[in-house]
């Protein structure tokens, strides 16, 4: 089945244009809903009207892509998994990203700790923050009552979606108990216990993964679980390390998304799901001096997972302080993978503000390619260098391809200029490009009645550009010069 396209959901709305769901027109709604910028529930009529029911399911079907998504947690902080309608990015592109957790033991004396830890950590990258996902509480105990005890102090001490992870149903069940009103993911349901798991799945609205070491099994699993009436399922087919081992995990991953994108195959057709941390399982750590070696493994298994658009992964990595380096590898990865290939990825044109800058302070050019203006502000922050930028509008290509395409022009930085008047803030009129654009100074001179200097190709070079050329003075002077001939 093809992608449908706006005319086909606009088809099954009452074309009112009420306006209601926020959209001037029901095409606009249907656009909207097909981008997934809104939900079917956010048109009232459909909702309401009893009349439109059957439009109203038609038009969920219709919507719901080969891989259903499923939802852990609730809140602000609820995560989307799954959901995908393409096999490789390109093709279409991403839309929920993997979802990242960590793995707690439920006997660590630091649990409390660790959670708030991880509930709190943000990093701040390229415009966007970037955070773990959830908590995967994983019973060592083997006590009942220590695993609803940990349950309830995680439940209680962040609003972080929960994985209760035991293969012990009695012992799942009775700390699912505790905190459905969460909405825990249920790890895990196998050809032993699928019974017992997915009724309480089933009764309590939860989500479920299934697990099997074989495809068909788990396919079956899955089909299982559904005639129970199991409405959000995950698939594990289990994660192996060791020579040859990658290979397999690799290959079942992408049988589960082949099958269920490519294939539609309902069964198959849920969020797949990969665990790196069961490395220190299937690894002996003798010296701690390779503890690194060791968790580089696990790291690199995630990334793999990332990179094939797996849904969720499970790390045991990252629940330490010390171990941020590899949360902002995984992290600053995902962003990479899941960033839409159908857009730029823009800011506003403009002139920025960076500290408190003098009448003398000076005026940096770049594009408005949001990977090429962010880094080029922080770096100037970081420097504490307090200047002006001028982000000129290259519909978000950075300066080389700008340069190349001419989005980055000496005439189009020129109608920046006149009308972002950059240098109504200052008392000179010198313009520093990036070194990457010296190609157009002569020309951009002219354009903007400006002394124009080549600064560094990186913007990591601004410091020492400024200790070394940054001379407004004679600048000016030979600006003047020039206005006299």
């Amino acid at each position: 089945m093809g992608r449908p396209s706006p005319l086909d959901i606009y088809s099954l709305l009452d074309k009112s244009n009420c306006k209601e769901c926020g959209y001037d027109t029901c095409m606009a709604f249907a656009t909207g809903l097909l981008e997934r910028k809104i939900h079917v529930k956010d048109c009232t009529h459909l909702m309401n009207d009893s009349k439109q029911a059957k439009k109203r399911n038609k038009l969920i079907k219709l919507i719901t892509p080969p891989q259903k998504p499923v939802i852990i947690g609730t809140g602000e902080r609820a995560v989307t998994v799954g959901g995908e309608e393409v096999l490789m990015r390109h093709q279409l592109t991403y839309y929920n990203e993997t979802g990242i957790f960590i793995e707690i033991a439920d006997d660590d004396p630091d649990l409390e700790q660790k959670v708030k830890y991880l509930a709190d950590l943000t990093i701040n990258r390229i415009g966007e923050v970037l955070q773990v996902n959830g908590i995967a509480l994983r019973n060592v105990s083997g006590d009942k009552e220590q695993f609803k005890l940990a349950a309830k102090k995680l439940a209680d001490v962040s609003n972080l979606p929960i994985i209760l992870c035991c293969l012990n149903p009695d012992i799942l069940l009775a700390a699912a108990a505790d905190i459905k009103e969460k909405n825990p993911l249920l790890y895990a349901a196998t050809k032993d216990t699928w019974e017992q798991i997915g009724t309480f799945a089933v009764q309590n609205n939860l989500p479920v993964a299934a697990v099997s070491t074989n495809i068909d099994e788990l396919v079956s699993l899955s089909a299982t679980l559904q005639q129970l009436g199991a409405k959000s399922i995950i698939l594990d087919a289990g994660t192996y390390f060791g020579p040859g081992n990658l290979a397999v995990t690799y290959d079942n991953i992408i049988k589960l998304r082949t099958a269920a994108i490519n294939k539609e195959d309902v069964n198959a057709g849920w969020p797949v799901m990969g665990v790196p941390a069961v490395y220190w399982a299937q690894t002996k750590v003798d010296d701690k001096k390779d503890l690194w070696r060791h968790q580089f493994e696990e790291i690199i298994m995630g990334a793999i997972m990332e990179s094939i658009g797996t849904s969720l992964i499970i790390m045991h990595t990252g629940q330490e302080k010390d171990d941020i380096w590899a949360l902002l590898a995984l992290m600053t990865l995902r962003q990479s993978v899941y960033s839409d290939p159908r857009i730029y990825p823009a800011v506003d044109p403009g002139v920025y503000k960076v500290g408190e800058p003098g009448d003398m302070a000076p005026i940096f050019v770049t594009s408005n390619y949001r990977m090429t203006k962010i880094p080029v502000e922080q770096d100037l922050q970081g420097a504490n260098i307090a200047c002006w930028l001028l982000v000129a509008d290259t519909e978000g290509i950075g300066i080389e391809s700008a340069v190349a395409g001419g989005q980055f022009s000496a005439s189009g930085i020129g109608e920046a200029v006149n009308e972002f008047k950059p240098f109504d803030n200052v008392k000179h009129r010198i313009l520093i490009l990036p070194g990457m654009a010296a190609r157009i100074s002569g020309a951009l001179e002219d354009e903007a009645n400006a002394f124009v200097v080549v600064g560094p190709r990186d913007s990591s070079g601004i410091p020492k550009f400024m200790d070394t050329q940054w001379k407004p003075e004679e600048f000016m002077k030979e600006y003047e010069s020039w206005e006299k001939e």
